[in-house]
């Protein structure tokens, strides 16, 4: 009886150990896991428009957002939340004044992108198990030559979104 007390025991406390070893490997993987993209989407600039923006202030762009197939279909179907695989592109160039198109119409009104190439692009990326921790999205800035932004940049990205939460953390509409 002694001997299969403590064989139950000794069972008993190997599987608590596995049990909190899997948890706590778990949570550590979740804490680990970056909230930012740090790979550019291949084929991005193939993706359809979704819509364009001007920022004006400090980052004065101009900006084309588009969307991989899954956005795209989403966004059409006005389907929220966003599906899995989701991916949102923002590319951003600085604006200029084009004197070609300016002497046109015989006065300054006409911008186009400057810099070449882009400013900054940004992304999103729905994954709502790699990012749990951000809504299901994770977030990416690239600069004009294809460098990630900052980790410290990206921390900002999710509370600034919290601001569109009502919309799946999108703040872009679609603009057929």
């Amino acid at each position: 009886m002694k001997r299969f007390t403590l064989s139950l025991l000794a069972v008993a406390f190997l599987a608590g150990f596995v049990a909190f070893t899997a948890f706590a490997s778990r949570h550590a993987d979740q804490e680990g896991t970056p909230i930012f993209v740090t790979k550019i989407p291949p084929g991005y600039r193939e993706w359809r428009l979704v819509s364009v923006a001007h920022e004006e202030g400090e980052l004065n762009d101009i900006r084309a957002i588009l969307g991989n197939d899954v956005a795209i279909k989403a966004y059409r179907e006005r389907k929220l939340p966003f599906p899995e695989g989701t991916i949102i592109a923002r590319i951003a160039w600085r604006h200029v004044p084009s004197e070609e198109n300016n002497r046109a119409f015989g006065r300054e009104q006409s911008f186009v992108p400057g810099e070449q190439p882009p400013w900054y692009l940004q992304f999103m990326v729905k994954d709502s198990r790699t990012y749990a921790a951000t809504g299901g999205w994770g977030y990416s800035q690239f600069d004009k030559d294809s460098k990630p932004g900052p980790e410290s940049d990206m921390k900002t990205c999710f509370p600034c979104h919290q601001a569109a939460k009502d919309r799946d953390f999108v703040f872009t509409r679609y603009a057929p």
